[in-house]
């Protein structure tokens, strides 16, 4: 575990306060039972959701933790179901396995690989599926009823300590790298855009639809990045990219219910 990924989390979270505080946002009275429940989503979300992705990565291949990782809104449909908190209707089902077809497609399913190898590095990229599933599936009424900046603040401040605290053992070799205008560009958009944005966009939609369509999102993610691709560097999309993109698109849309969208006024029909 790299002490970097702690870094990043405190700072998120000094920033996030700073700009909870400027908006004057409504803090969440902090008590026995606010703790109670935002420690254990921090384990979940934060901690190890992050610890087991990074510390899978290096021990299995980029495209089997790719396609592992595509398990998440799956799971999180399951969890729903399971806990009963939603209905899986045959048309979600069905919508979600046609997401999942078409990252699978994307993401050149055919050189997945379970050797030995990385057979560590799998079962820890599976954990970070299973953790984020269950923190999707169990915090959305604990989110919905507090704000949503203070409590990715919360979040992150707990995340902090706790990857702090699995990066003791890296700290002996660490070194400071050389620290290039490029490397600090994409050491800023890493903790402000993929992280701090990413986490405060997944809270803020809690808060309006259901857990498992939040997860389902998880899907578009491929499909932007061939076009950002094909925009920036020329990459020209390729038949299996556009088969796949069709095939994701035709899940959210089976997947997508009237009751889900948020109304004019920022409030929800979750019925």
């Amino acid at each position: 575990m790299d002490m970097d990924d702690s870094k990043n989390r405190r700072n998120q979270a000094l920033l996030v306060a700073a700009i909870s505080t400027l908006l004057r946002r409504p803090r969440p009275k902090l008590s026995a039972n606010f703790f109670f429940h935002v420690i254990p989503y921090s384990l979940l979300g934060v901690v190890i959701n992050q610890a087991s992705f990074l510390e899978g990565l290096r021990y299995t291949t980029p495209t089997n933790s790719s396609i592992l990782n595509t398990l998440i809104p799956v799971l999180t449909l399951a969890f729903v179901t399971i806990a009963g908190k939603e209905k899986a209707s045959l048309k979600r089902m069905v919508g979600f396995l046609l997401a999942l077809a078409g990252v699978l497609v994307l993401r050149n399913v055919e050189d997945f690989s379970l050797s030995n190898q990385t057979l560590l590095g799998d079962s820890l990229t599976l954990l970070n599926c299973v953790s984020y599933a269950i923190f999707l599936t169990v915090s959305k009424k604990f989110i919905s009823s507090h704000d949503t900046l203070w409590v990715t603040t919360w979040m992150f401040t707990f995340g902090s300590i706790g990857l702090t605290l699995m990066s003791i053992p890296a700290w002996s070799d660490f070194q400071m790298p050389e620290l290039t205008i490029g490397m600090i560009a994409c050491m800023i958009y890493s903790i402000l855009g993929a992280t701090l944005l990413a986490y405060l966009l997944n809270n803020w939609a809690l808060v309006r639809v259901h857990s498992s369509l939040v997860a389902l999102f998880i899907y578009v993610q491929p499909v932007v990045t061939s076009i950002i691709t094909w925009t920036w560097f020329n990459e020209a999309p390729t038949p299996r990219s556009v088969v796949a993109s069709v095939l994701i698109f035709a899940g959210m849309i089976l997947s997508l219910r009237r009751n889900e969208i948020p109304t004019s006024n920022g409030s929800q029909n979750l019925k």
